[in-house]
């Protein structure tokens, strides 16, 4: 495969066709694939590898990059390096000044698109892709790929009104980025909460832990606190908590020499007969055959 798999580009868009744009003049579209290694030896021939800063990319446009094989850096003028992975989407501002490269162990694969916006677009793009938002992980999508693949087919086959065409992929695909980045965020700060609220409960093993006061400390209330819990650990929170005292009290019944009634105060079981019902459920035999099996072991 050729490193430029298949690369689109066009500039002579028929007159007619450029008030049917929606405010949106695109420049070019394509795709490019480079092989693992290959740049070394056709760095110097291939577009966007890795350019000098000094020198920098800088341009009057848009640019929609989508990753979808492949690992590396980019860099904005007065701005940290960035790593960037196969998902990501980058979006160039116009006139933005940066610099991007793979790193050569793997396949990169990166689609693109290349547009103008009217004084509308140019403020709404601008507004929602800056600050810190120009690497937008949004993950594997088969949509997204066929829109770009689509965009693609509509230049190399010279379909009529192309502008209109692209000019609605386009706005796909803004709505696409916007939309998966927004779920991933939600996503995110839900496992976030999760991992808080697991947290609580290893570090509050030995306390008698009311799990609404968890609810309540995460800012969510206690229904939607267990659904969330269940859909991202498969247990309620009273059940993992109840595992995580249960493994505890393995660890205990192994590695120290506090009794059985002992250990059962010491978590929250209530009483040693509680305790060995709850264990002896869980495991299929008591706290002590528990301890005396391992140890004959």
């Amino acid at each position: 495969m050729n490193h430029n798999d298949l690369q689109s580009e066009f500039s002579n868009i028929l007159i007619e066709d450029n008030h049917l744009n929606f405010g949106l003049t695109i420049n070019s579209v394509g795709s490019k694939t480079i092989l693992p290694n290959e740049s070394i030896a056709r760095a110097s021939n291939i577009k966007d590898y890795k350019y000098l800063y000094k020198k920098g990319r800088i341009s009057n446009e848009f640019k929609i990059i989508y990753i979808t094989r492949g690992s590396g850096y980019i860099h904005f003028e007065n701005a940290s390096e960035i790593e960037i992975k196969k998902g990501n989407i980058l979006i160039i501002l116009p006139n933005q000044k940066y610099e991007y490269y793979h790193l050569n162990e793997g396949e990169w694969k990166e689609y693109f698109i290349r547009f103008e916006a009217d004084a509308v677009y140019f403020q709404l793009i601008t507004s929602m892709f800056s600050n810190g938002n120009q690497v937008v992980d949004i993950g594997f999508n088969e949509e997204l790929v066929k829109i770009f693949q689509r965009s693609i087919d509509v230049v190399r086959n010279g379909l009529k009104s192309s502008q209109v065409y692209l000019s609605g992929m386009l706005l796909h695909i803004v709505g696409l980025t916007i939309s998966e980045s927004k779920n991933k965020a939600v996503a995110k700060r839900e496992t976030q909460l999760i991992e808080q609220a697991k947290t609580i409960m290893n570090e509050n093993v030995f306390v008698e832990l009311n799990l609404q006061d968890i609810a309540s400390r995460l800012n969510v209330s206690y229904t939607a606190f267990r659904l969330k819990f269940k859909h991202y650990t498969g247990l309620a929170p009273a059940k993992y908590f109840n595992e995580l005292r249960l493994n505890k009290s393995k660890q205990l019944l192994l590695e120290t020499t506090h009794s059985v009634k002992e250990i059962s105060f010491m978590l929250q079981f209530g009483s040693k007969e509680h305790f060995a019902t709850i264990f002896k459920k869980a495991t299929g035999i008591t706290p002590q055959k528990f301890r005396q099996s391992t140890y004959n072991d």
